[in-house]
């Protein structure tokens, strides 16, 4: 009996990557279309005729906008790799914290409806 409720955990624990993964997935996407739209001249050109001239703040945002899509690129392509040197610990992790999220939740709701 207990050797197929590891079997189940095992099984849950791989669903729940698999899940991560595509979510990280999406999230890539959504980053590939980001840097899509920040590079179309047409949205530029909407940007400038609302904001006036863009030598000052279109070029700061600009920039912003760059870093942060590098950044945020980089942070989920190296949370990627890692999910797939080390599936069982990041499944165990995403585990953990949702267990710690959950026990948080459940004493808040138990102290409101307490009171």
């Amino acid at each position: 009996m207990k050797e197929n409720t590891h079997e189940t955990d095992l099984e849950a624990l791989n669903a729940g990557i698999a899940k991560s993964r595509e979510e990280i997935g999406a999230l890539l996407a959504d980053l590939k279309k980001l840097s899509v739209l920040r590079n179309d001249k047409a949205f530029v050109d909407i940007v400038r005729s609302k904001e006036g001239p863009a030598e000052g703040g279109w070029t700061g945002f600009k920039h912003k906008l760059d870093e942060a899509g590098a950044r945020g690129e980089k942070a989920a392509k190296g949370l990627a790799d890692e999910i797939k040197r080390h599936p069982l610990i990041a499944g165990a992790t995403a585990f953990g914290l949702g267990f710690v999220i959950a026990t948080v939740l459940f004493k808040r709701s138990k102290r409101d409806s307490g009171q």
